[in-house]
């Protein structure tokens, strides 16, 4: 098989490189990543490639540097420019509180957009395709982790997805390639170890012998299906989502739209699981103003009067200070200032000047007696009445005096405290660049 050929194909199909590209090569030194950087080497006259190659040293094994100093010794005899790091990979793994694949991932990545390449090659095969795709199936994936592994996505490359393992090995052999072999990568300790030592030779032994070749098929299709329907998403998201309007979308469509503004809300690459996506989905067909789920690494995701937003948690906001009738008061925790000042003239308020007053956050269970109102009201129905976001009922001060509430903010007054035998007063509530 004329792997070269073969490479080259791909890469002219889906316009991997352009004349003069700076192309650095993900360099382990083991089978797959040795083809790919005499497969650029070949394609360098054809489209004036400057090549170098990057190496992580994860210090997971013991032959870790040895497979460092065979790259260094590889790309010295073929005369090209070698960057590498070394990394505790464990130990950063177990600080960062996240999977050693993971974070390994991040680091190679994270190093080699530093180096400033217009391309970064990696080696990624046929086999990790059919690898990706029965590990993304078993965790519950949407059609995007069941499409594979994309050939481009963004600066990186992957000219070798078009080629079996056992090609690639075969290509090294006979050039003569040498090459080293991860033991890590033999010993069935990981999820995605297990599927290429177990899972996918059973299937091709026992079931289809063209099994890889069959899932990488269709991959493509799958991965072809969900580009329209990418297209169609991002024709219909406006930036952000009005649930009535999320609602009328084809629900293929909905779940992209989702992503999507998951990706714009969050700043994360990564799309979300699909239990998460089908989650707002049906928050969002509930519509209920208030409800929230959860979502990964300190998300959540709620409805707001017909909108969805999804947002960062925050730490709840508490205060309480201390005032006396006509003075000021500034609150640092929510960047607002209250002024009482006193009035002859239509006051909100009448108080004893010599009450301290209470200015605090709302609290479970606050209800107060809204003037031009018989009886009481709870506070949290008259937010929902002025549709107001979590965020505003944050931020509103409730002020009090003995543990009964005054005022709410300067949005509506206690009918108890309209003795006008008492000192008038007027309550402003400020942002505090406008309270200067």
């Amino acid at each position: 098989m004329n792997i070269l050929k073969i490479a080259e194909n791909t890469v002219k199909k889906h316009n991997m490189l352009k004349k003069g590209d700076r192309v650095l090569i993900g360099f382990s030194g083991g089978a797959d990543s040795t083809a790919l950087l005499y497969v650029m080497l070949a394609l360098k006259s054809k489209y004036s490639l400057e090549i170098a190659c990057a190496h992580v040293n994860h210090g997971l094994r013991e032959t870790a540097d040895r497979d460092m100093e065979f790259c260094r010794a590889v790309c010295k005899k073929e005369d090209i420019e070698f960057f590498c790091i070394s990394k505790d990979i464990k130990a950063e793994a177990e600080q960062e509180k996240t999977g050693e694949e993971a974070y390994a991932r991040t680091v190679r990545y994270n190093f080699f957009d530093s180096l400033g390449y217009d391309k970064i090659a990696t080696a990624h095969n046929k086999n990790d395709v059919a690898e990706t795709l029965v590990f993304n199936f078993m965790r519950g994936a949407s059609i995007d982790g069941l499409s594979g592994i994309p050939y481009v996505r963004g600066n990186i490359i992957r000219p070798l997805l078009d080629i079996k393992k056992s090609d690639i090995e075969e290509f090294c052999k006979e050039n003569g390639y040498d090459f080293v072999t991860d033991e890590t990568n033999l010993q069935p300790i990981y999820t995605r170890n297990k599927i290429r030592l177990d899972v996918i030779p059973k299937i091709c032994n026992e079931f289809n012998p063209s099994f890889v070749d069959v899932i990488a098929k269709n991959a493509s299709i799958i991965r072809e299906d969900g580009e329209l329907l990418d297209q169609m998403a991002e024709k219909a998201f406006s930036g952000e989502i009005e649930i009535e309007k999320l609602l009328a979308m084809p629900r293929p469509v909905r779940r992209r739209v989702v992503e999507l503004f998951w990706k714009k809300s969050s700043g994360k690459e990564q799309n979300l699981a699909i239990d998460y996506v089908e989650d707002i989905l049906a928050l969002s067909e509930k519509n209920q103003t208030g409800k929230t789920i959860d979502l990964p690494d300190g998300f959540y995701a709620k409805v707001e009067y017909g909108r969805l937003l999804v947002e960062k948690k925050k730490e709840k906001i508490s205060f309480c200070h201390k005032i006396f009738p006509g003075n000021v008061l500034k609150i640092p925790e929510i960047g607002k200032t209250v002024i009482i000042s006193k009035v002859s003239n239509k006051p909100d308020v009448y108080l004893d000047e010599e009450k301290e007053l209470t200015v605090r956050n709302r609290a479970f269970g606050d209800v107060f007696y809204p003037v031009k109102m018989n009886g009481k009201k709870k506070l949290s129905d008259f937010f929902t009445d002025k549709k107001m976001t979590e965020e505003q009922r944050d931020k509103t001060p409730i002020i009090l005096c003995d543990d009964e509430i005054v005022a709410v903010g300067n949005l509506r007054f206690s009918r108890n405290f309209q003795n006008d035998t008492k000192t008038g007063y007027k309550i402003e509530i400020k942002e505090d660049a406008d309270a200067e």
